[in-house]
């Protein structure tokens, strides 16, 4: 096991966003539908895809949209339900939110092909003075989690910190977020060709749940007629089949 007596938080800048809105204690609990709107410090909306809850499955786009709600909004600022009309013509842009703790989230954007990471994130955690910013999700998971500077952090669910390493691109490693042993891992399937993170499972025999960008197949790309070469697919594991 390795130690690490310095708080994490000292290896980040952040920033108070509001003090007004009281989030759940458990915003890292990896609900699928959790998201944020982030315009800036003053204006953003942290809110909850109840219709992609409901009807999520393995298999399925991962992408949360307000658009096509109902949503339940869990804290905003300056963006009250005025803004989220869904004939709206100005679109936001909605990120979903991945599990760093109980109660830190955090986003990853980019679509950079073999080349992942790192990605551009945001974290947000929910204490008692509110919402606070980073904009490094990976020097936080190497402070907390003890992770080494190839290995890029997913997201944790329960007691397991997910992450994927430089070096092996169609795996998923997860361990003990307390002890750097054993890791086990999951082999993704060949058509995925980018790793976001990680959610609860939506299925009810399953455990964890991997939001993915997945290579279409010819004959996808061709009913597409060609506009999109890969879509964004969850995909769900049961740790029990997990490899050691």
């Amino acid at each position: 096991m390795r130690s690490w007596p310095i708080s994490f938080w000292v290896f980040a800048t952040t920033l108070p966003l509001f003090a007004g809105n009281v989030l759940p204690p458990d915003l890292g609990n990896g609900r699928p539908g959790l998201s944020i709107i982030y315009e800036s410090s003053n204006e953003y909306c942290v809110f909850v895809d109840e219709a992609l809850e409901k009807s999520w499955k393995s298999g399925d786009d991962w992408d949360a949209d307000y658009r096509f709600g109902p949503i339940k909004i869990l804290a905003e600022s300056n963006f009250g339900s005025e803004k989220l009309d869904p004939n709206n013509i100005v679109h936001y842009n909605t990120k979903d939110l991945f599990p760093f703790n109980e109660q830190t989230v955090f986003t990853g954007d980019g679509f950079f092909g073999a080349k992942w990471f790192p990605r551009e994130t945001l974290v947000f955690s929910a204490n008692s003075a509110g919402l606070l910013l980073s904009k490094d999700v990976y020097a936080l998971a190497r402070a907390r989690y003890g992770l080494m500077t190839n290995q890029w952090f997913l997201g944790k669910i329960g007691t397991n910190i997910f992450y994927w390493e430089t070096e092996n691109p169609a795996k998923v490693y997860f361990r003990s977020a307390n002890d750097e042993h054993p890791i086990y891992y999951f082999k993704l399937p060949k058509a995925v060709d980018q790793v976001f993170g990680v959610k609860k499972a939506v299925s009810f025999n399953k455990d964890v749940g991997f939001c993915v960008l997945r290579k279409l197949s010819w004959f996808e790309v061709f009913e597409n007629c060609g506009t999109a070469q890969a879509q964004p697919t969850f995909i769900e594991f049961s740790l029990k089949n997990a490899k050691h």
